[in-house]
């Protein structure tokens, strides 16, 4: 609801001061800017990413099964195959399997956020929220695990009890290796072999080597076995993060400087900064499971680069939606079958390229839908919702120095004469500077400034938003 007002609020106040500005598009123009990039044809071979020396599936099936028994069957399978090295899994889930899976995602996702929060330190002080951010996370991931993972209960049966989050396991395996990719093997790289088909172990890891690398620390060998000792033995999670905090606190203090360099490397810093919307992504698609017939995830590499390919595959007559995940997002809706390509670092450019490409009779829509963009449309400028063929972007993040964020969007408008091809460009821009504090090296953005362009056949539309370094706002007409 707020951001629904405040959008309404930026529309209006936009079209009374008038900063949008128009021009129209030499011949040609649009061409340069809405040609597609990514190359679908040919992903390359199959490829096994590895987490600490393992090689994993290079291909993943999941498919909706209506039987919560059969999924379960289904699911320890499937789990042996990938201990035994499978070079392809497949799996059945129900929708209660994904209903708690979308829960186990919510609380990845808050501890990550958890972790986000407390790059960000310049003095003594900060070191008391580091520990508590970091036991917080680390809280968090022992819930994850508990409902991840076999326990024994005891139930009237005396037996062990299948928890419905088991489901979990191999998707965080996937997330792992993905994050552990983009990371250059610097998040899991020195995880144990054996501790691969442990969640507990898998997520407890992940916490400390991001807490420890935004500390700017090496992270102590025998400190995560003394954590997981104290979770397990505390009565209750909630009541375990203050001793957690303590410890985290001393051991910090006593810990020698990262080698690497001090703060969170670039790397595990892009990782905390995608990987939650990640995560809401696919927690989005968990929850809408029973409108779903199969997800299908496979690795690829090309040109020295992984290549990621999804297949997502929409019961006849239902949809999947994926919006709010971003403020004024527009909707983006699943039809049918549609495979969707991520390249990381496309050749050439080094953008992260998606692609969409619609499969059979499917089709992925991008929907300009509500009152904001109905005044948006009507006031600003003419939105035209269509099919969604590709999303470009392109960051160059730096301690110091611009930071710069570009988004390309790229679309085909429905219902419209003539050329159908659009664009949508925002970029960001942030000017920053270094803090020297006792504790770390602290970046701060003294100033911003917002672009956003929309492209049709025959014009570009354009306002910028610039934010000064005392905190002032202005809305000023686009450059020509």
């Amino acid at each position: 609801m707020r951001q629904a007002v405040a959008m309404v609020t930026a529309v209006l106040a936009l079209a009374g001061v008038g900063c949008i500005a128009s021009h129209k598009l030499a011949e040609g123009e649009l061409d340069r800017y809405a040609s597609l990039h990514a190359d679908t044809g040919d992903l390359g071979p199959y490829y096994r990413p590895s987490v600490g020396g393992r090689q994993l599936p290079g291909k993943w099936i999941v498919r909706r099964h209506t039987s919560l028994i059969w999924s379960t069957i289904a699911l320890v399978r499937a789990d042996d195959k990938l201990k035994a090295g499978a070079a392809e899994i497949d799996l059945a889930v129900s929708d209660a399997h994904a209903s708690a899976l979308a829960d186990i995602l919510a609380e990845a996702r808050l501890a990550l956020q958890d972790l986000a929060d407390i790059c960000r330190m310049d003095r003594p002080a900060d070191r008391r929220r580091w520990a508590r951010g970091l036991a917080a996370a680390l809280v968090r991931a022992e819930a994850i695990a508990c409902r991840a993972t076999v326990e024994e209960t005891e139930t009237p049966t005396g037996k062990a009890e299948e928890p419905l989050g088991m489901a979990a396991g191999p998707i965080l395996g996937i997330l792992a290796a993905y994050l552990n990719e983009r990371s250059e093997g610097r998040l899991l790289g020195d995880l144990a072999p054996a501790d691969l088909d442990r969640v507990r172990a898998l997520l407890a890891h992940t916490m400390l080597r991001l807490g420890f690398a935004a500390a700017g620390r090496q992270l102590p060998e025998d400190l995560r076995e003394i954590i997981q000792r104290h979770l397990r033995e505390a009565e209750e999670l909630k009541e375990a993060a203050e001793p957690l905090a303590e410890i985290l606190l001393d051991r910090v203090a006593k810990a020698p400087p990262d080698t690497a360099g001090g703060g969170l490397p670039g790397t595990l810093r892009a990782v905390l900064a995608y990987a939650p919307k990640a995560l809401m992504a696919m927690e989005s698609l968990a929850r809408q499971w029973n409108r779903m017939e199969a997800l299908e995830l496979e690795f690829h590499r090309k040109d020295g680069q992984p290549v990621i390919a999804v297949t997502i595959r929409v019961r006849p007559g239902k949809e999947v939606r994926l919006d709010d995940m971003v403020m004024f997002q527009p909707a983006i809706v699943f039809r049918g079958a549609s495979r969707i390509v991520v390249q990381p670092k496309a050749p050439g450019t080094g953008e992260t390229v998606v692609a969409f490409e619609p499969v059979g009779d499917g089709a992925v829509e991008i929907r300009f839908e509500g009152l904001a963009y109905g005044l948006a449309r009507l006031l600003v400028m003419p939105l035209a919702s269509g099919a969604l063929r590709e999303v470009r972007v392109f960051a160059k993040t730096r301690r110091q120095g611009d930071q710069v964020i570009n988004v390309a969007i790229l679309m085909e408008a429905t219902g419209e004469k003539g050329d159908p091809r659009r664009l949508l460009h925002f970029q960001d821009v942030r000017h920053k500077r270094l803090l020297r504090g006792p504790f770390e090296i602290r970046s701060v953005v003294e100033g911003a400034e917002q672009v956003f362009n929309y492209l049709t056949p025959e014009k570009r539309y354009t306002f910028r938003r610039v934010k000064t370094p005392d905190g002032a706002v202005a809305l000023r007409p686009g450059r020509r």
